[in-house]
């Protein structure tokens, strides 16, 4: 990572190049969308608002060039440009100004909801268009009898129903992501430490924990089983709150010296019982945000293990 980051701060052309690359690899393979649009967090982060900008607007018009070359036209800049690098952007902008990865977090999320907001803005029944999309893809794994053919509408209604909170909730720990790797590429190369300082004290403002209770109490007052907006909210609300007791974990484990083994255990339980441990980190993340555990805590003793 460190080799990356050095070859993106060399100059405006390796950053615009490497951005493309990434932009294009994630075709192929989507995690690489992080790397692209880490690299445009990086230089604004480092360089500036404009140097930023620059790389954005450089990476959009040469990618398009060649998506009109190649494909005949260029939606597919365009969507990179929206859905990557100006979302991140104006993040590392705030990021840059604030010096707050608090805030950074929010706008993220600010983001998300935009994004929410854009699916109904784009199509009256958004659950439907992904009901068209996802019938195929369910009746595939029917064939290969993956599931049962008599669950198969109740499958495609289900994950229909909250694709569109997934999608925005998706879109905004994307770009939190990025940033972030952004932040430690700029600490490893500006500031040894300081990205784990940084993170390691992120604590999120307790309205949201609030904003969360008011999106929880609609859903226990309704009867029906559809699923509302204040649901899809829900969703965003509690990935914010995954990240801070992601951070959490990370800033007591710093603090008291801890091995890292206890952390190596969270990001094993993330990848064999994701919904469980993110609902848990989340609700020990609005517990923290009330009582801030991480001060609670005493420094670290000198007969402690390191």
């Amino acid at each position: 990572m460190l080799v990356l980051a050095s070859f993106v701060m060399r100059g405006g052309p390796q950053a615009v190049m490497l951005t493309i690359l990434l932009a294009a690899l994630s075709l192929l393979i989507p995690p690489a969308s992080i790397l692209s649009t880490s690299v445009v967090a990086l230089v604004t982060l480092r360089k500036g608002t404009v140097p930023g900008a620059l790389i954005l607007g450089l990476a959009t018009a040469i990618s398009g060039g060649i998506a009109l070359l190649a494909l005949g036209g260029v939606n597919l800049a365009i969507g990179f440009l929206i859905l990557m690098w100006l979302p991140v952007w104006l993040l590392a902008v705030l990021l840059r100004s604030s010096r707050s990865l608090a805030l950074a977090i929010v706008g993220a999320m600010v983001l998300g909801f935009v994004m929410l907001g854009g699916q109904f803005m784009q199509s009256a029944d958004p659950v439907a268009e992904w009901t068209a999309l996802l019938g195929p893809f369910v009746e595939s794994l029917a064939d290969a009898q993956l599931v049962e053919g008599s669950q198969q509408a109740t499958l495609v209604a289900l994950m229909a129903s909250w694709m569109p909170g997934i999608v925005a909730a998706g879109f905004f720990l994307q770009l939190t992501v990025s940033l972030l790797l952004a932040r430690w590429w700029q600490a490893l190369l500006y500031n040894p430490g300081g990205f784990r300082t940084e993170f390691h004290q992120l604590r999120l403002p307790r309205v949201l924990s609030i904003a969360l209770l008011l999106a929880v109490l609609p859903m226990l007052m309704q009867s029906g089983t559809e699923v509302t907006v204040a649901e899809y909210a829900l969703i965003l609300l509690v990935v914010a709150w995954f990240i801070q007791g992601l951070a959490l974990a990370h800033g007591i484990v710093g603090k008291l010296g801890s091995s890292s083994g206890w952390l190596i255990g969270i990001y094993l339980l993330l990848l064999f019982a994701l919904p469980h441990t993110v609902i848990v980190l989340a609700m020990v993340g609005i517990a923290d945000a009330w009582f801030d555990f991480r001060a609670r805590l005493g420094p670290r003793g000198p007969g402690q293990a390191s």
